[in-house]
């Protein structure tokens, strides 16, 4: 199990080593007949430690419904404290949930109803509600009807909502849904806010990118069962422990925690050129052309009979990217690709709004690659610069990259890459 102690957003909490763990899950799993709904999930988390549990929406769901007693798990507990979690009423004011449909009082004005959630619990602090309406970014709009107020909002009110007791322990199920980009940055913030508090934090996040820039303790669901991403090498590896496979010597994921700490607001704005493509093929070809053995290059040997015919071998470079669906292989121009993603060893083409498997390592594209105008952003991911539209500066140390593709797909960007990209860019 995990002995150190991260706080969320990169922010370390400095607790006792002999700390008792906050929740415990142990070989947690559901199994329907011959279908298994929900792999074994083991892990530990201390007082104040956020961790994402990156899978899809259901798997997500299940999850969550499992540790508030919704759901029987078929084997394996949830601990609080050292008590069952599931069905036991003397905990529920230690635990507070944000699902994806949290419905909201219209008619009561955002003070009235984060009040009214804390009387719930015998408690009044008029400090704290306005502590949380700013945090939330709801100071200004306290005194405007729930109902009125935009998804993002609301759902930003049920952030403060879920913090107002206190508790030990909050389940948000897909953090960024109906989020804007204000609402993003501010869940960040929240999140760091109440991890300082000592409030432990799970997260169910569908996308693997988002899940990176959350918090620096992420696991995620594969079709061989849940296992944790792998620790940037250069960073203090703390890995939370999976008993069903965890370790990094069997884990084929290539994925890196992007650490976060104190939060900033800027942004910065890129707008591709698509001169730049023309641009690298010219180049590329000029340097194919001067690799090549020309007629005047080879070294002919006058002994030989002037009627000996010499042979100038041209090398050949497939300029093409292959992928393959199921038993077809497939040739795919480099300049298509929005950006690279590994994931269980495999990586994986993102074009437009395809998806192709390759049997080329990340290190082989990266390389081939390189010379229109790709980078490695990340441990498992490379991007295609000429598709970067914004570069979304979350934290000093947390940054993601918005593509200008139609899914505005968001691409997680190292921090130990963020001054490499930026020489790169002329930024």
């Amino acid at each position: 199990m995990m002995a150190a102690t991260t706080g969320t957003t990169g922010t370390s909490n400095t607790l006792d080593a002999t700390t008792d763990p906050c929740l415990i899950v142990r070989d947690l799993h559901v199994t329907r007949g011959n279908s298994t709904l929900l792999g074994k999930l083991s892990f530990e988390l201390l007082p104040g430690q956020c961790l994402a549990i990156q899978s899809n929406h259901i798997t997500g769901q299940l999850l969550i419904d499992v540790m508030l007693g919704l759901q029987e798990p078929s084997a394996g507990q949830a601990l609080l404290h050292g008590q069952p979690l599931r069905k036991n009423g003397e905990l529920l004011p230690s635990i507070s949930c944000v699902r994806q449909q949290s419905a909201v009082y219209e008619r009561l004005h955002a003070r009235e109803a984060l009040t009214f959630f804390m009387q719930l619990y015998g408690k009044k602090d008029k400090a704290r509600v306005q502590s949380l309406l700013q945090l939330v970014g709801l100071k200004e709009k306290q005194h405007i009807a729930l109902g009125k107020l935009t998804p993002s909002e609301q759902r930003r009110f049920h952030l403060a909502r879920a913090a107002a007791q206190r508790p030990d322990l909050i389940l948000i199920e897909d953090p960024e849904f109906q989020l804007d980009m204000e609402g993003s940055y501010l869940l960040r913030q929240w999140i760091q806010a109440v991890t300082e508090e000592g409030t432990t934090v799970l997260l169910t996040v569908p996308a693997l990118e988002d899940a990176l820039t959350l918090t620096p303790n992420v696991i995620r669901w594969t079709r061989t069962g849940f296992k944790s991403v792998i620790i940037e090498e250069d960073e203090e590896s703390n890995v939370i422990d999976n008993k069903t496979d965890l370790s990094v010597a069997d884990n084929m994921a290539d994925t890196t925690i992007v650490e976060n700490a104190e939060h900033a607001t800027s942004h910065v704005t890129v707008y591709g050129d698509e001169r730049a493509h023309t641009e690298t093929k010219v180049a590329n070809a000029a340097s194919l052309q001067e690799n090549s053995v020309q007629p005047e290059d080879v070294v002919t040997n006058d002994s030989e009979p002037e009627t000996a015919a010499s042979t100038i071998i041209t090398p050949f470079k497939l300029d093409k990217i292959p992928a393959r669906i199921q038993d077809k292989i497939i040739l795919i121009d480099p300049v298509d690709i929005n950006y690279v993603e590994s994931q269980d060893g495999m990586s994986h083409l993102h074009v437009q709004s395809d998806v192709y498997p390759s049997s080329m390592t990340l290190q082989q594209l990266e390389e081939k690659l390189r010379v229109y105008g790709f980078f490695r952003c990340h441990r498992s991911y490379i991007v295609n610069i000429q598709r970067i539209r914004e570069v979304i500066i979350w934290s000093r140390n947390s940054y993601s990259l918005i593509l200008d593709d139609d899914k505005k797909s968001k691409v997680p960007l190292s921090k130990n890459k963020y001054e490499e990209m930026k020489n790169v860019m002329g930024l």
